[in-house]
């Protein structure tokens, strides 16, 4: 398993997912022009799967190949996820399971207040 995408992917849209399109932040992602195009596309492909998705860089890179696209290979991924870091966009939590064993939780927002509610501790109750 890649550490840079663990095992599952948690996610925050500003805009609610409808109908099979996946709204974005204007202000951070898509007028976002210090973003690159790649970081974008990468995000965009992130918010696009449902909350607890089991997503890994290896596996978008294949998908990518297995459709026959122009997808980019898991060190431009994976470049791609640290311009997102950087950007306050992605983040990675990990925890050790009731299991013993560590895991990896992406968090994926299209805005950093949005990233900041998916870090917050759960409220005890």
């Amino acid at each position: 398993m890649s550490p840079a995408i663990g095992r599952l992917v948690r996610t925050h849209r500003s805009r609610p997912k409808s109908g099979g399109w996946t709204p974005v932040s204007n202000e951070h992602v898509a007028r976002n022009y210090a973003l690159s195009l790649k970081a974008k596309g990468l995000l965009l492909t992130l918010l696009s799967y449902p909350d607890d998705s089991d997503m890994t860089t290896e596996r978008l890179v294949g998908l990518h190949e297995k459709a026959g696209g122009k997808g980019e290979g898991e060190y431009a991924v994976r470049a791609a996820l640290k311009e997102l870091r950087e950007a306050g966009l992605v983040a990675h939590v990990r925890a050790k399971g009731e299991d013993g064993k560590w895991r990896t939780t992406t968090a994926v927002s299209d805005t950093p207040q949005g990233l900041s509610l998916l870090l917050r501790p759960p409220a005890p109750g």
